[in-house]
């Protein structure tokens, strides 16, 4: 004679685990038809014990409140990314400060370029900047150099005095008598053109150069 009861049991087992091999998560409409499969199908005789059936009872219950928190993380998710993606959009034609050595020049005025020392250099410092092409437009002496924040004020002009072209310009810093300069951290001052939704990663753009948002230390009006 069949064991209904064990073959029953036996069954459950064997689609509860098809279904969670066919999409790795056993959802609550699979579960609660799998459960009404099960009672439909139980042996009159023996009838499922009352215990055990509280027991899937309370399985079904956590399980739909486990996707309902799960369904509501993801739109939280979704909702942050929006806003995220929206809030980056607004930085398109502004100014960021972020860590790296180039400046865009618009025509507009003087350019702060922000560079921190970890103490107080030993000899004096210079800068030197260059065009897109690695030509040098202009040197000049850092004055009032200390530990920590410094700012150049770059006025946009050429070694011959004239205005620049409008672009983009890298520059680095150095001892004036030769040889680099220790614990030192330079910072880009872009305009933002575009921004780069790739995925979970925000870029952004500012002609060639990619600026990541984590790297990004100040915000300004152009």
């Amino acid at each position: 004679m069949i064991d209904t009861t064990a073959y029953l049991n036996s069954t459950w087992s064997s689609s509860l685990g098809k279904a969670t091999t066919a999409s790795n998560q056993l959802d609550k409409n699979a579960f609660l038809e799998l459960m009404t499969a099960q009672m439909a199908n139980q042996d009159p005789l023996e009838p499922m014990d009352n215990t055990e059936f509280l027991s899937q009872l309370a399985q079904f219950s956590s399980l739909e409140q486990m996707q309902n928190v799960a369904e509501s993380m993801e739109l939280l998710a979704l909702s942050q990314t929006a806003s995220t993606n929206s809030q980056m959009v607004n930085l398109i034609g502004k100014r960021v400060v972020a860590e790296g050595a180039t400046v865009t020049l618009d025509g507009a005025g003087p350019v702060d370029l922000r560079y921190d020392l970890e103490e107080a250099p030993e000899g004096s410092l210079s800068i030197t900047i260059k065009d897109a092409s690695g030509k040098v437009v202009r040197t000049a002496e850092l004055k009032n150099v200390g530990a920590g924040e410094n700012r150049y004020a770059f006025d946009g002009l050429g070694s011959d005095g004239k205005a620049l072209a409008a672009g983009t310009y890298s520059y680095t810093i150095t001892q004036t008598q030769g040889g680099t300069v220790s614990g030192l951290t330079t910072y880009s001052n872009l305009i933002i053109d575009a921004v780069n939704f790739n995925g979970s990663t925000t870029t952004l753009k500012s002609g060639t150069e990619t600026i990541n948002v984590a790297n990004i230390v100040e915000v300004k009006e152009n």
